[in-house]
Formats: structure tokens, C-alpha cells, sequence
């Protein structure tokens, strides 16, 4: 019984291959754009993404997975090497066959003993939802032999891949499933340039504090793995110049949150590689913060973020770069020296130069091999090096791919065509940011007026921190302008308290008043007084004076009067510049005793007259007497 069995199967199997045979032979080798394809075919390894054609002895291996994700079962799977004899010479034709929903014609190899053909199921079946890993191999000699539609062009990129064929339970023979990339027929390394762009968003105030460690955590991650891309032979890495200030100020003891903090060794090793790339005049300069700069544009701050800080010396006289999504009609032709434009292509020289860059586009999803297959070939077709531009750690490791088979050249405007931007929509304004720096910046005048010392608020360097491209929303932008802004005081905890009367008991008399300030920090306030009938009294004003903070100043009030009365006055703190703080006081004064003393006078004057005139008359009179007793005795 086990013989006749083995028997069967052995027929059985003799039988399926004659089957495929015949079929094979009457049916176009070429993968079909016209079959369903039944199965989901990845390819997940190729053994080498350039192949050289002079070499008939090197081997392309293809590995991946199939699965069945069609409702039937299929018999006679079998997944054969295929290739599209065509060279391709541009990126647009590669874009075009790999693009197009319909697959390219081409051919599959059928030679089993050299690898071009898996057989997965024999007589088997594979079932719905069932996945199978498969591998198939050629020689560029059966890829470049006579007769065969040889390969033949170097220099060139060819599609190669899988060509699934089976017998679903309700059809023929039929392609299933199909999977293709591109390799680079070429011995020479293929050429590429690469920005890697040093930012992040500020956790760090323009004075050297930090509001927390985020940043020191960045350089042993993010920012280790930008930089290690920066250093590679032929990058160009671009810096945001706030940054290194920051990493600078890191290597120092500083404070972190208001607590102290010793220098950091890493961001002291950090800063220096950065100056070695200086050295080797290979560092570009951002502008500082690496603002937005379409979006500042948008909110009418270009000028304002430009001019956002000084740079470090070590960085003074660097070329200059920024980067955005699309040309900014309102940027001075003379605020940079390049400008990198995103998913772009072509070039513009003058001042600023502009460069198209682009990303790895291999989704980091698809397998290394694959993708350095991808990456490679469509570089050897660029018309000049491609630029891409590396931000992220992800971006980083797609452009190690390739290692030796790909080089790095400095950015160029060699690009052929002019500039062509992709339809990025313009950034929107963050009109909360504004709110947030114009309230912090009259905060910042009202405690200086307060103070007489103006507090630490570096309005042109926050601003351009504010509009950071790190930023991930308007709200965490809102919260470092808060965090970077003074603390806000109320003029309420300036207090002026004194007496809601006074009477005054002569012409010029004196009472105390008090300022109260129960702010957390020393002001200087004088007093101004306002009578509604001035030509009656009139209180002089008291010259600012300096009030400790939590504590209390008695200062003298005093008025002068020039008639007998009742007058308001009001009392109104304010500051060095005249400037009112918070309500004024009301005052009652009273001048009564100012009439007692006038008549008083009055009085006593006019009995000094009285009385001298009638010294005057007696004195008259006696010289009178004198003279009518001297006649008779004449």
C-alpha cells in the first residue's frame, strides 16, 4: 500500500509538471497586465542593488513573501525570475513604468536548476490567507545572453522581480501575483548631496537657563545620529545658531528648571565636532531660531526673525542658508547667500542660489535591500546629484544606505530646468504668538517703568525662537513665549494710603502718606497730586523714591494754601516716567485758620496806623501850644 501511494503522488506530480509545460508553451511568457492579480507579492531582499554585465558569473538573488489573499485556493504555485529588458535611462520613464497601473511586459526565466523558478506547492494547494516565502535567482549571463532579450546598456536601470503563476480552483494557468524593482547596471558609484539640518525646538531661554533637560536628552539621540550624518565625507550640515549657543551654554554649569547644573562632557564633545565641520568648511548657518520662515512672512515678522540674534563668533562669516517650502516674494535677495527649497527640482544661481532638495523617498517600510536598489538607481538616472535634505533620524539612515556604491558631492545649481515647487500650502499664522510677545513686551516696559532696571526680555531673539520650524503647534510655541517672558505684575500691589481729610492749621503744612508694595520686587514710584482748585491749594509733588519689595515707605505730603476753603485733591502714584499706577487717592484738604490769621492782621494793622496817626495829631497839637505860649512874651 505506502508503494502504490508513493506511485500516485509521483504520477501525480509528473503529471502537474507536463501540465505547466504545455500550458507554458501556449501561453506569452511575459507578465501579463491584463491578469488578476490574486496574490499580494513583497519582494523583502535582493542580493546586490547594482549588477555588472561584464560579469556573467554575478548572481541576482530575489526573496520575499506571498500571501493568498483571494478567496481561492491555488494549485501549482510557482514564482519565477522576470525582467524588463529595457534600459532605462531617465527618472521619468522609471517613474512612468513603475507608476502605471498596469504592469510592464516582460519575460520570466524557466530554468529550475539554476534557480529562476520556486515551485511552493508542488501538487499542493495554497489556501485563502495563506503566506509563503519564496527565493529565485539569475546570472547575468542568462540575463545578458543572445536570444533571450539580452541586457545589455550599462549605465543604465533595469526592472527585475517575481512573476507568481498558478491554477486558481475556478481558472487556468494564470499569472497570480507580480513584484518588480529597479537595479543600476553600473561599476561606478552613483553621486548624491545631502543637507543635514542641526535644529530643535528651544527648551532654552536667550539668557542660558533651560527649562528643562530635553535638550541634553536630544544630543545623545536625535542629535548624535544628525550630527554622526553630518560628518560624513562630502556632507554639508546647515545649524541653527540659537542651538549651538544653547549645547554651548549646556557645557557650562548652568540651570536647569532654576536648579544648578554642572557642565555637560557631551555637549562639550558635541560643540567641538560641530567646530571641526567648521574647520573643514563644511557647516552652514541658519537663520537664528530657524524660524519659519513662510510663516513669519505670513505674520509680518520676515524682518523681525532675520535679524532674530547675533551668532557665535565660531560661527560669525559662515555661508548662510534657510529652509523653506516654497519661494517668499518678501525676502531680501541679500538676507541669505542659499536657499533650499522642499520637494523641489531644478535650481537657481544669483543671490540667494537657490538648491531643489528632496527626501530618500523609500518609505522605511520597504526593506534595506530594496531600497538601496531604489535609491541607487534612480540616482544614477538624476540628470545631476539629487539633493536631499536630512532632518530626521529616520532620513539619516535611508541615505547610509548603499554604503561604497554611493558618494556624496557638495550641493550645486547644476540642476537642469528651472524651479518647480510642489503645491505646499503657505503656513498660517499664529496670531496667538503675536498676543502672547506683544503682552509679554509691554509687561516688560511696565516693570521697567516700574523698576528703573529693564528685565530680561530679548524681544528679537524670542521672537524668532517663537516661530522655531521645530515647533510641533501654535501652542507649545505660545508656552515657550510665556515661559521666556517676565513674571506679570499687577499695579494693584502698589498701594498710596493716607488720610481721606486734612485741615490745614497754617498757609504751608505737612501730613505723612504711605506706599505700600507687596510686590516680590523693589519699585520706584513718586507721587503727583491734582487739586481742583489750584489757585486755592496746591500739594507739590513727591519725586519718585525706591520702595523696597514686601515693605511699606511714609512719605511727606504738603500743601499750601492761599485762601480759606474746602478743595479735593486726588494722589495718583506713578512711576519714574509719569506713567499712573493703579486708582488715585482722594484727598479732602480744608484751609480754615488761613481767615483768623488774615483779619488778625488786618487788625493789628490798622491799629498801628490808628495809633501812629494819633500820636501824629497829639504831637501836632502840642507844637501848637508851644508856639500860642511863646507869642505874648514877644
Amino acid at each position: 500500500m505506502p508503494d502504490y501511494h508513493r506511485r500516485v503522488k509521483v504520477g501525480r506530480t509528473l503529471l502537474a509538471a507536463l501540465l505547466l509545460v504545455l500550458v507554458s508553451l501556449t501561453l506569452s511568457p511575459a507578465a501579463s497586465a491584463q491578469d488578476g492579480d490574486l496574490l499580494d507579492v513583497v519582494i523583502t531582499e535582493v542580493s546586490t542593488p547594482t549588477i555588472s554585465l561584464s560579469t556573467p558569473t554575478q548572481e541576482i538573488r530575489i526573496s520575499g513573501t506571498l500571501v493568498n489573499d483571494s478567496t481561492q485556493a491555488l494549485s501549482y504555485v510557482n514564482v519565477h525570475f522576470w525582467r524588463l529588458p529595457e534600459p532605462i535611462l531617465t527618472t521619468d520613464r522609471l517613474e512612468e513604468l513603475t507608476g502605471s497601473a498596469q504592469a510592464p511586459t516582460g519575460s520570466r526565466l524557466f530554468s529550475e536548476p539554476d534557480g529562476n523558478l520556486h515551485n511552493l506547492t508542488g501538487d499542493g494547494w495554497l489556501q485563502p490567507g495563506e503566506i509563503r516565502e519564496f527565493t529565485v535567482r539569475a546570472s547575468v549571463a542568462q540575463l545578458t545572453e543572445a536570444g533571450a532579450d539580452p541586457m545589455t546598456q550599462n549605465d543604465a536601470a533595469y526592472l527585475v522581480g517575481v512573476q507568481v503563476r498558478a491554477i486558481p480552483e475556478t481558472g487556468g494557468n494564470q499569472t497570480v501575483g507580480r513584484a518588480m524593482i529597479p537595479v543600476a547596471a553600473t561599476q561606478e558609484p552613483v553621486k548624491s548631496s545631502s543637507l543635514v539640518v542641526l535644529s530643535a525646538a528651544p527648551s532654552w531661554l536667550p539668557d542660558g537657563r533651560f527649562l528643562d533637560n530635553s535638550l541634553a536628552e536630544d544630543l545623545t539621540g536625535r542629535l548624535e545620529t544628525l550630527l554622526a550624518a553630518g560628518e560624513r565625507d562630502g556632507v554639508i550640515t546647515a545649524i541653527d545658531p540659537a542651538l549651538y549657543s544653547a549645547v554651548s551654554a549646556l557645557s557650562r554649569p548652568h540651570t536647569v528648571g532654576g536648579v544648578e547644573a554642572d557642565g555637560s562632557g557631551i555637549a562639550l564633545r558635541w560643540v567641538s565636532r560641530v567646530d571641526e565641520l567648521a574647520a573643514q568648511q563644511r557647516l552652514w548657518v541658519l537663520p537664528y531660531g530657524n524660524p519659519n520662515l513662510e510663516r513669519a512672512a505670513a505674520m509680518g515678522a520676515l524682518d523681525a526673525v532675520l535679524a532674530g540674534g547675533a551668532v557665535d563668533d565660531k560661527l560669525a562669516g559662515l555661508p548662510t542658508v534657510a529652509v523653506v517650502n516654497h519661494m517668499i516674494p518678501a525676502l531680501p535677495r541679500d538676507a541669505l547667500e542659499t536657499l533650499v527649497v522642499r520637494n523641489a527640482t531644478g535650481s537657481v544661481p544669483g543671490t540667494p542660489r537657490v538648491l531643489a532638495s528632496t527626501a530618500p523617498g523609500v518609505p522605511a517600510t520597504v526593506p534595506d535591500g530594496v531600497r538601496s536598489a531604489t535609491l541607487i538607481a534612480r540616482e544614477l538616472l538624476a540628470a545631476s546629484p539629487p539633493l536631499y535634505l536630512i532632518d530626521t533620524v529616520e532620513l539619516a539612515a535611508a541615505d547610509t544606505l548603499g554604503g561604497a556604491l554611493r558618494v556624496q558631492v557638495p550641493p550645486s545649481t547644476s540642476a537642469s530646468g528651472p524651479l518647480r515647487t510642489a503645491n505646499a500650502s503657505t503656513p498660517a499664522p499664529w496670531p496667538n504668538v503675536t498676543t502672547a510677545i506683544t503682552e509679554a513686551k509691554a509687561n516688560a516696559q511696565f516693570i521697567t517703568a516700574l523698576t528703573g532696571q529693564a528685565p530680561e526680555f530679548d524681544e528679537p531673539r524670542i521672537t524668532a525662537l517663537s516661530l522655531s520650524d521645530s515647533f510641533r503647534d501654535e501652542a507649545a510655541a505660545v508656552a515657550y513665549v510665556q515661559a521666556a517672558s517676565p513674571e506679570s505684575f499687577n499695579a494693584d500691589g502698589v498701594e498710596l494710603k493716607a488720610a481721606s481729610s486734612f485741615v490745614m492749621s497754617a498757609a504751608d503744612s505737612t501730613f505723612p502718606a504711605t506706599i505700600t508694595n507687596s510686590l516680590p520686587l523693589p519699585v520706584v514710584v513718586g507721587v503727583h497730586f491734582d487739586s481742583e482748585a489750584p489757585q486755592r491749594i496746591s500739594v507739590a509733588n513727591i519725586e519718585p523714591v525706591t520702595v523696597p519689595a514686601g515693605e511699606s515707605m511714609t512719605v511727606v505730603v504738603s500743601p499750601h494754601a492761599t485762601a480759606n476753603g474746602i478743595t479735593r485733591v486726588e494722589a495718583q502714584l506713578v512711576t519714574v516716567d509719569g506713567d499712573p499706577l493703579g486708582e488715585p487717592t482722594q484727598i479732602e484738604v480744608t484751609a480754615t485758620d488761613f481767615g483768623r490769621v488774615g483779619w488778625l492782621i488786618i487788625v493789628v494793622s490798622g491799629a498801628v496806623v490808628v495809633g501812629g496817626t494819633a500820636l501824629r495829631i497829639l504831637a501836632v497839637r502840642r507844637e501848637q501850644r508851644a508856639k500860642e505860649n511863646s507869642e505874648p512874651s514877644q
